[in-house]
């Protein structure tokens, strides 16, 4: 398997575990999203491997999307490099939704924005009980564009969905659990043995069975999904030019309430 710079993967057992590090919050950028694309794709051609599960070595797990790299973008009005980018992070949370092996975050610190897109890419999902999830785009005037918003309909309505997005507030481990985002809150210290001993137990099974039971669920949840991601692209290209979505970075950036216009 390839070298990476932001992230390491060990395989033992059939279980290969993917850790990202870039420091110091694992901030989304297009290198760490061509790094988990490429190890994804890795992964889900390997025979060896039978269960994925994704942390951090950070105290983050994943903080979102670098916004001072997002900035860089607003403010040379490069919205095809910006469209780029949600794609790339679509693309690696599509591979890791279809991968025919079952996949596990490990959430050991907060997970926001794209951090929150990735783990609801898995289909299981652990919290350490001081960790937080959460879509804040909206205080940024963005929207979720990572394949997040058809994933949290699916998993809590409608209603409560657009509550989460629309409020934008971060989620205590609780609320994540209380919501369905989370299969169970652990302690830091029991967090990766729990998860572990859920992957070891999916190892043992079939692993073509395993493969059809997958793609059987995935079908029974699809809505066209291609079509509601370019939905998305295309929401987040229109926000994305919009002086609220500048203003609304550039606050992030200078630790200020944003103060949004409608422009």
């Amino acid at each position: 398997m390839s070298a990476f710079q932001l992230l390491t993967i060990d395989i033992k057992d059939h279980i290969a575990c993917v850790t990202m590090h870039r420091a110091p919050v694992n901030a989304l950028n297009n290198e760490l999203a061509k790094e988990l694309t490429a190890a994804f794709l890795a992964l889900k051609n390997d025979p060896e491997v039978r269960v994925v599960v994704i942390t951090s070595a950070q105290k983050v797990f994943v903080a979102g999307a670098d916004i001072a790299m997002m900035k860089g973008i607003t403010e040379i009005k490069d919205l095809g490099e910006m469209l780029d980018f949600d794609r790339r992070l679509q693309f690696a949370n599509s591979i890791l939704e279809d991968m025919p092996k079952p996949t596990i975050a490990v959430i050991n610190g907060h997970a926001m924005g794209g951090g929150t897109e990735l783990a609801l890419a898995c289909d299981f999902r652990f919290i350490a009980e001081t960790a937080t999830m959460g879509l804040p785009e909206i205080k940024l005037g963005l929207l979720p564009g990572a394949g997040g918003i058809q994933k949290i309909v699916r998993l809590v309505g409608r209603s409560k969905a657009l509550r989460l997005m629309l409020q934008g507030n971060a989620l205590s481990a609780r609320e994540a659990l209380d919501l369905g985002l989370v299969e169970e809150v652990c302690t830091a210290e029991n967090l990766l043995d729990t998860a572990m001993e859920l992957a070891r137990d999916l190892a043992r099974q079939a692993p073509v069975a395993v493969a059809e039971i997958k793609k059987c669920v995935n079908a029974a949840q699809e809505r066209d999904r291609d079509a509601s991601l370019l939905c998305d692209v295309q929401g987040l290209g229109t926000l994305f030019i919009t002086q609220d979505a500048g203003e609304g970075l550039k606050a992030f950036l200078e630790k200020r309430t944003p103060s949004f216009k409608g422009l």
